[in-house]
């Protein structure tokens, strides 16, 4: 099928076969909390994700395996006249936590694309990128809500350490910069993306665009990213692999965080093709194609599934992630102009002051007039609890 043909099945499928189940699950919900109203809302109503795959095929990944789930692959086979790629993927995960590449793990300076980083109440992540702020023209940190901003949790002006606390990092001497804006992840309807931006202390170097074994960030990719894309990840646990674009648009990805499941719309999914792409602690890299153009934003995998049976990954749009956080990343000979905010040690503030912005399904907190102290807040420490895939 043309890629345009998978869009309208999708469409065609979600509106027969999904919805009616959405809109029957929401009714029993609705008595459920009528009759028990501390029951914890049911949320597993049709754990598979849509998408398209390779060769104009519908991609169709099950997240859990059960005779109702069997019933719609066989009712979603008729639709597709057999045109799909149906795979199991399993339970997946945010990317946080510890293990990995042990240079990558390491006090790195100059910052570069690839280390191990987070807000100072989280495991560890990835520092994905280096990027521009299209109104101010400041360099910040790009990575993920859940790496930088502690899933909400955090406040604007939050430490952010490199190496992250399960490496090591500490408030007193590894803080880098401070947690500046992030897109809230949404409990009630769909995310498309899981990011967050933070500073750069005046007195912190950063290298912005190297990829280490591979090349340079070349600015972001231009072109539709189509199925069978090969593509690269420089992160902190697996460090550099390759992979192959195995699906993209990829809908009702259901993933499982420390605060609960939530759902992704229009996610890319990666396979490796020389093993693992991906593992806990890869969460927040920038992954690019064959010349250094950034395609997508790393936040979630499976340690189960795909053709190799050893997971897959999952990826934010660039575009959606730039797009919501009112960024661009710097092509190659692009000179970028370094500017540092450190909030003052009395300031105090909430922690999530929303906006809206280019992502219809998301909201993005901005630093406020009252800006919170990278200090002011108690130290919350996830240690070895986080998710074991959560990137």
């Amino acid at each position: 099928m043309e890629i345009e043909s998978v869009r309208a099945l999708k469409r065609e499928i979600i509106a027969r076969v999904l919805r009616p189940l959405l809109l029957r699950s929401f009714e029993l919900e609705q008595k459920r909390r009528a009759a028990e109203p501390r029951r914890l809302p049911l949320r597993e109503v049709a754990p598979i994700a849509l998408g398209i795959a390779p060769g104009g095929l519908l991609a169709v990944r099950v997240q859990q395996r059960n005779a109702a789930t069997a019933r719609l692959v066989e009712e979603m086979r008729s639709m597709a006249h057999e045109e799909v790629e149906v795979r199991y993927v399993g339970s997946i995960r945010s990317f946080a936590r510890a293990g990995g590449a042990a240079w990558l793990r390491a006090r790195r300076r100059p910052l570069v694309i690839g280390a191990s980083i987070g807000h100072f109440a989280v495991t560890a992540g990835t520092l994905g990128a280096f990027a521009t702020e299209r109104k101010t023209g400041a360099t910040v940190i790009l990575g993920n809500n859940h790496v930088l901003a502690d899933e909400d949790r955090g406040r604007i002006g939050d430490a952010v350490l490199q190496p992250g606390a399960a490496d090591g990092g500490s408030r007193a001497n590894d803080r880098v910069g401070a947690l500046l804006h992030f897109v809230a992840l949404n409990r009630e309807s769909t995310n498309i993306v899981d990011a967050a931006v933070a500073t750069i202390d005046a007195d912190v170097a950063f290298d912005a665009t190297t990829l280490t074994g591979f090349g340079k960030v070349n600015g972001a990719r231009e072109e539709p990213l189509l199925p069978g894309t090969p593509v690269a990840k420089l992160g902190r646990t697996t460090g550099l692999t390759r992979g192959i674009v195995t699906a993209i648009e990829v809908d009702d990805v259901r993933v499982d965080y420390d605060s609960g499941r939530l759902v992704f719309d229009d996610q890319i999914e990666i396979e490796g093709t020389d093993g693992v792409f991906s593992r806990g602690g890869d969460s927040g890299s920038l992954i690019v194609d064959e010349r250094g153009h950034g395609c997508g934003l790393l936040f979630a995998g499976s340690t189960t599934g795909g053709s190799n049976g050893r997971g897959l990954t999952y990826a934010n749009p660039i575009d959606r992630v730039l797009g919501a956080l009112g960024l661009a990343l710097p092509a190659l000979g692009t000179r970028l102009r370094f500017s540092a905010w450190r909030p003052s040690s009395s300031a105090s503030g909430g922690p999530r002051t929303s906006c809206a912005k280019a992502c219809a399904t998301t909201r993005v907190a901005s630093a406020s007039a009252s800006r919170a102290s990278a200090t002011s807040s108690p130290s919350r420490s996830t240690g070895a609890k986080a998710p074991a895939n959560r990137a």
